[in-house]
């Protein structure tokens, strides 16, 4: 018991420590912080716009794709000719 204490208790100060140091300033504050320096600014809407444009073209390419992979002659299947008992 003693031991499962002492390998765990570590594991448990760790996350208080690395928020000591930062001074208890989180990534979400910054990024935050960044989200709504780019609103401001209309980076927001010009990366918004970059992403659709990206996914438009990567549509338009898996369609491309998927015509280029389809066979332009379309087989059918039949039934094959009887063969005469001679053989």
């Amino acid at each position: 018991m003693f031991r499962k204490i002492v390998l765990t208790l570590p594991l448990l100060l760790l996350p208080s420590i690395a928020v000591a140091e930062m001074g208890g300033k989180t990534d979400r504050d910054r990024v935050n912080r960044e989200v709504e320096a780019m609103m401001r600014d209309g980076r927001w809407e010009r990366a918004i716009a970059e992403g659709r444009s990206n996914k438009q073209a990567f549509e338009a390419l898996r369609q491309a794709q998927a015509r280029l992979s389809q066979p332009a002659t379309g087989y059918t299947a039949s039934r094959p000719a009887r063969r005469s008992a001679g053989y």
